[in-house]
């Protein structure tokens, strides 16, 4: 056929010298050849069948109208120009069911783009065609209709294979770009020809009748190629601006082609309107951008299992909650660590355990809710962010109650560790830092609450944070077990002395250095920081149950037998025993230390300010005994040391 079509092109190059019937009959065989190759695509291939058996009838009906025109052109000519039009119809139809097969999205921004490009392209043809044909005819009637028709239908052909291009992000496959290409070739000579006829120079059997066939072959060729699944993807960012950014310029090159003549009216009207349509694309593509941000931001700081807040949201709201807690409106920071997790996993699977992860997290966010917000730092840790409006240790209980969940062979629970910003911390780093000691903290209590070495665990971390507090606890503890053996207690009330003894700082771990370390005295708001040790670490020990009974006689470590201490002023008796033993051996050991704000006592000052004490900030009975152990212990020495 191709080979038929180049015949056919050398006869039409001999001016019409040749067999009539060789140039009209070739001509139309070879359309009718290209109407069933369309066809047989449409019948044989079930992908895209209808809209080339759309296409194939449209160049069948063409056939038959150049048919009817070989036989007499004025033979039936409201057929012949009827079936010229069921071409448009067909193509069409074709271009927008072929395009809409490979639409994988639908977005404002593309239908925009196809309406920019059938704007552009109407208002070029328009320019270029529609005004000199109307110039130019002379005939009236059907006949100037149609001769300003086909201008107009070829303008929206072209139009409707830009606007298919622009839907499928100008990513599209080999048959629907070789159409695209064919109908081009028919446009293009549909143009020259109007033209022409509008001028009266055209000529039959010309190299220009070639156009059309090779337009025909064209599409023939297309019904030829195989269907080829698309890469997955999006279409490179430059062609999609650069897309509308040259619709714009050839709109304003019709504007200045317009503006030359009167007869350009119609055309600047359509390249103004592709030009809002321009602006209007590009307020779209602006919002666009903005919620895809939107979108990607909160993708970034959301956890995909839970849909909670991960690490990176937390973080960035705990900056926030640092500069806007204060000491009357604090907020809370409690990390959660699952219990029995991992053995969870182990017995029925990691997709049972993403699922039991899922319904804790939702379980979470419910009880946080009211107070804040929840998130998930990854594995089985989870974290909550919260107001404070009663107390934080109820609260704390409350939420991880959520992370509760018992069944036939299985139980989860949740250790947890608490810091209160503005109250206890003023850094965000210096919150997630406490809290997670007091989470390490109570772990340890949970699993070995009879094993001793869970004290060491705290006492290292104490030391981690500072040395010298260390050191100065375990002096403590080693003289209230001497004080509390001088005073006749039992194995079982040593025990828990030496244990709050050893604990009874804990509390200032959360405290800041700036704070601890200050040489000059302390305003109000850093007092009150300071005298919330005892209750941060009566928080921390009684995590446990078996750290209660140690717990409370940390709180009571800074009470005064005069009731004028803290937290609860607690006076004489109702301050526990052990409580006050710790309170004499603490005073006594920061006494003979050295500090920051002034040099340590001697033994001699350091015992005749306990005893000026004695009756108001100590127990009078705890003083005796202490100093008869000092007498006792020197006196000891004197003996042991060598002639």
């Amino acid at each position: 056929m191709v080979l038929l079509d180049l015949a056919h092109t050398g006869v039409g190059l001999g001016g019409g010298s040749a067999n009539p019937v060789f140039e009209t009959w070739l001509y139309d065989a070879t359309m009718a050849g290209c109407a069933a190759i369309c066809l047989a695509r449409g019948a044989i291939v079930r992908s895209s069948r209808l809209p080339w058996l759309i296409l194939g009838l449209g160049l069948a009906c063409d056939t038959g109208g150049e048919i009817l025109s070989s036989v007499g052109e004025s033979f039936a000519p409201a057929a012949q120009q009827l079936l010229y039009v069921c071409l448009y119809l067909a193509a069409y139809a074709a271009i927008v069911l072929l395009g809409r097969r490979r639409l994988s999205q639908f977005r404002a921004s593309m239908w925009l783009d196809g309406l920019i490009g059938m704007l552009a392209i109407g208002s070029l043809g328009a320019a270029t065609l529609l005004g000199p044909v109307s110039a130019a005819t002379h005939h009236s009637g059907v006949k100037t209709l149609l001769d300003v028709g086909y201008p107009l239908a070829d303008m929206l052909l072209v139009g409707v294979l830009v606007a298919m291009l622009a839907l499928s992000g100008w990513r599209v496959g080999r048959p629907f770009s070789t159409i695209a290409f064919g109908f081009l070739i028919m446009a293009i000579a549909d143009g020259v020809y109007l033209y022409q006829e509008a001028h009266g120079t055209y000529n039959v059997d010309t190299p220009l009748d070639a156009l059309w066939l090779a337009s025909a072959l064209v599409l023939a060729y297309a019904a030829w190629q195989p269907e080829r699944a698309e890469p997955p993807g999006e279409s490179s960012p430059r062609v999609i601006v650069a897309a509308p950014a040259l619709f714009g310029l050839t709109a304003i090159g019709v504007l200045a082609y317009g503006s030359i003549d009167s007869e350009g009216r119609l055309s600047t009207w359509l390249a103004i309107a592709t030009l809002l349509t321009v602006l209007v694309r590009l307020m779209l593509t602006s919002n666009e951008n903005v919620r895809l941000i939107a979108v990607s931001n909160a993708l970034a700081n959301r956890d995909a299992l839970t849909g909670l807040g991960n690490r990176r949201a937390l973080l960035r709201d705990l900056q926030t909650a640092a500069q806007q807690a204060t000491l009357a409106q604090p907020k809370l920071l409690l990390l959660f660590d699952l219990n029995g997790f991992k053995r969870y996993n182990d017995t029925f699977g990691h997709p049972a355990g993403d699922v039991l992860l899922a319904r804790l997290g939702r379980s979470l966010q419910q009880a946080a809710q009211p107070y804040g917000s929840a998130y998930r730092l990854g594995g089985d840790e989870f974290c909550a962010l919260l107001n404070v409006d009663r107390d934080p240790s109820s609260l704390a209980v409350e939420l991880a109650s959520a992370l509760l969940e018992r069944g036939e062979r299985f139980t989860i629970g949740a250790s947890f560790g608490e810091a209160l910003l503005g109250a206890e911390v003023r850094e965000a780093n210096e919150a997630l830092r406490v809290a997670d000691q007091r989470l390490y903290a109570q772990k340890m209590l949970l699993y070995q609450p009879s094993n001793p070495e869970w004290r060491d665990v705290l006492l290292g971390l104490l030391c981690e944070r500072d040395p010298e507090l260390g050191s100065h606890v375990k002096q403590v503890a080693e003289l209230a077990l001497r004080l509390g053996r001088q005073l006749g207690l039992s194995d079982e009330q040593l025990r828990d002395l030496v244990a709050a003894a050893e604990l009874h700082d804990i509390g200032k771990a959360a405290i800041p250095d700036a704070i601890l370390e200050k040489k000059t005295s302390l305003d109000a708001q850093e007092r009150a920081f300071i005298e919330r040790h005892t209750l941060i670490g009566e928080r921390i020990i009684a995590s446990a149950p078996s750290g209660r009974g140690v717990a409370a006689i940390i709180r009571s470590t800074h009470e005064r037998y005069d009731g004028m201490g803290y937290p609860d002023r607690l006076a004489g008796e109702r301050i526990p025993l052990a409580a006050r033993v710790i309170a004499v051996c603490d005073a006594y050991h920061a006494m003979r230390s050295d500090r920051s704000y002034r040099g340590a006592m001697s033994e001699h000052e350091a015992l005749a300010e306990l005893e000026r004490c004695s009756g108001s900030q100590f127990d009078p009975r705890i003083i005796n005994a202490f100093l008869e152990l000092l007498r006792t212990a020197g006196q000891q020495q004197e003996t042991a040391r060598p002639l």
